[in-house]
């Protein structure tokens, strides 16, 4: 049932619940939240008790899908960790990074800009150098430099 869940493939979830006694574990929701699978993750939650871990918002900011990180956040307790920034913001999810700045407690670490300028996310540096007060290390300024990226003094200033 795990596999099937992280697969997004809820047809069979249902199937194995209703003719079987496979049963799934954490892992279940984890992936299914962390792979986008909305439906799945709603399902698992009506009609079976494993719940998920701080892994299922984690993954499913890392991979953008914002639908699943605001429902996990209304209906779910196991919150976030600050991977969830950390990971939204290496892949360049600005609407995941600025919902979980509005809406949760979470922090970030520098590894938010470092990671985002990396990998040539430039509004994403922008933003979390202007709204968080992490900021980055030289390791930020050298990726964004290999990648190209071109700031106005000011923006390429981190905080550090």
């Amino acid at each position: 049932m795990d596999d099937a869940a992280r697969n997004g493939h809820l047809d069979v979830v249902k199937w194995l619940q209703a003719n079987t006694q496979a049963g799934c574990t954490k892992e279940a929701m984890d992936g299914a939240a962390g792979n986008g699978h909305l439906e799945v993750v709603k399902w698992l939650h009506e009609h079976r008790s494993e719940g998920c871990t701080t892994s299922a918002m984690d993954d499913a900011a890392e991979n953008g899908a914002l639908d699943v990180v605001k429902w996990l956040h209304v209906n779910r307790a196991e919150g976030c960790t600050m991977a969830a920034m950390d990971r939204a913001a290496r892949n360049g999810h600005l609407d995941v990074v600025k919902w979980l700045h509005s809406n949760t407690h979470v922090s970030s670490s520098k590894a938010a800009m470092d990671g985002a300028a990396g990998n040539g996310h430039l509004e994403v540096v922008k933003w979390l150098h202007e709204h968080r007060s992490q900021g980055g290390t030289t390791t930020a300024m050298d990726a964004a430099a290999r990648r190209g990226m071109r700031t106005d003094r000011k923006s390429a200033r981190l905080k550090r």
